[in-house]
């Protein structure tokens, strides 16, 4: 009896195997962490506090009102933006390891009321962040943090969205995976670094500033997609780097130009696809075809990138015909 029970179940297992529910692979993770908009908005106090007025007019930024804090406050809190200028002067958010590494660190740290030294952070700058982080929990992070997760909640569901179309788009057309880990998303009040977003790799991690206009939208919509393709240009940026050199062009920030007009092109047909035919991709809608370096690449790449995106040349003809084409 045992046995026929035993086979009956298994022959109902495979006419009738049990249902799974599909689930969507996830392609970004979204946090809003205290820590990290803490730090980024030492690190934009204390760079704007050095410039002068008319480079501050030039760019339309001005330190943060402290008129509402009290003296022990405004004390405490110009002694961190101090040490800020005096550690981390003239250094770059993307490009300087130093920060990179800090910035991956302080992700961790997802607690609002605790910093751990995590992975190495120097002492002093515990410190520094443990002594500022009252003062500014109270007088910045309930509106930074409301427009963070204003911003995460507008944006989550249209990069959910639209993206198991878009991501396999572009890594066809990039002839990369994505990589197996979500790219991790941070969503700070403040990032000064150009564009007011920037992505690092291993791990992929993205740190974007909410309050810029243009991360908004559908603006912001490609942005997050331009920032996650940032982890698969590696086998553009190879391939456009042998050309250059066999060609003998000087094409630095070609790959980047190129990266721009491929994300700009695939949302812009995704969203074509779903009614939308009025979207203008990043790169023409803020003029970054208008200045150096893109300006001297836009017509190669509108004559020689765009048929490979419209699926007319093949990636390494695509490639030949751009850098022969660029000035």
């Amino acid at each position: 009896m045992k046995f026929r029970c035993y086979a009956l179940c298994l022959l109902w297992l495979l006419v009738y195997p049990p249902r799974t529910e599909a689930h969507p692979r996830q392609y970004f993770e979204f946090y809003n962490n205290f820590w990290m908009n803490l730090h980024h908005t030492l690190f934009r106090e204390a760079t704007v506090r050095k410039m002068p007025l008319d480079r501050q007019k030039q760019l339309g930024v001005s330190p943060v009102a402290t008129d509402s804090l009290s003296s022990e406050e405004k004390q405490i809190w110009d002694k961190a933006v101090q040490f800020y200028t005096d550690t981390f002067a003239g250094r770059r958010l993307l490009f300087d390891e130093g920060m990179v590494h800090i910035n991956n660190a302080l992700s961790l740290n997802g607690d609002e009321s605790i910093l751990q030294p995590k992975a190495d952070l120097p002492a002093t700058l515990v410190d520094v962040l443990r002594s500022a982080a009252p003062i500014y929990k109270k007088h910045w992070w309930p509106e930074h943090e409301k427009t963070n997760r204003e911003w995460i909640a507008a944006m989550r569901p249209k990069v959910e969205e639209m993206a198991p179309a878009v991501v396999p788009r572009l890594e066809e057309l990039m002839q990369e995976k994505w990589p197996a880990a979500a790219d991790r998303f941070d969503v700070t009040y403040y990032v000064f670094e150009i564009g007011g977003a920037y992505t690092t790799e291993n791990p992929g991690h993205t740190t974007l500033a909410a309050s810029r206009p243009e991360n908004s939208g559908l603006d912001g919509l490609e942005t997050v997609f331009h920032e996650g393709t940032h982890l698969i240009t590696y086998h553009l940026e190879q391939a456009l780097d042998r050309e250059c050199q066999m060609q003998k062009k000087g094409c630095r920030n070609l790959w980047h130009a190129v990266q721009f007009f491929t994300v700009g092109a695939v949302v812009k047909a995704e969203m074509a696809k779903r009614g939308s035919t009025d979207f203008t991709p990043y790169a023409y809608k803020f003029g970054l075809y208008e200045r150096e370096p893109f300006k001297a690449f836009r017509a190669a790449i509108e004559k020689d990138w765009s048929p490979y995106v419209a699926g007319k040349v093949s990636f390494d003809g695509a490639i030949k015909n751009l850098v022969a084409d660029v000035p």
